[in-house]
């Protein structure tokens, strides 16, 4: 479980472009699988546990945030990853 740190401009502008509220990110940060990095940076992701009857057949969504050693948040995406 991580807590929230600082928001770099960039992970802030993202949210924003990809309508990312805060408590997403703090669901994110207290609920995602993490995996951490070399340089002590971590990639905490979260995929969509439930996704709706209209999610049939199409790719899930998938949130992940980079935080920095730390603890602040650099940047937050949200991808689709195809299913085979």
């Amino acid at each position: 479980m991580m807590k929230l740190g600082k928001i770099s401009p960039l992970a802030f502008s993202r949210m924003k472009q990809r309508g990312i509220s805060i408590d997403t990110l703090n669901h994110l940060l207290t609920h995602g699988q993490i995996e951490r990095q070399l340089d002590g940076a971590q990639v905490v992701y979260l995929d969509n546990p439930t996704p709706g009857p209209s999610w049939a057949g199409r790719p899930q969504p998938r949130l992940y945030a980079v935080v920095d050693a730390a603890g602040d948040v650099l940047t937050v995406e949200k991808r689709v990853r195809l299913r085979s």
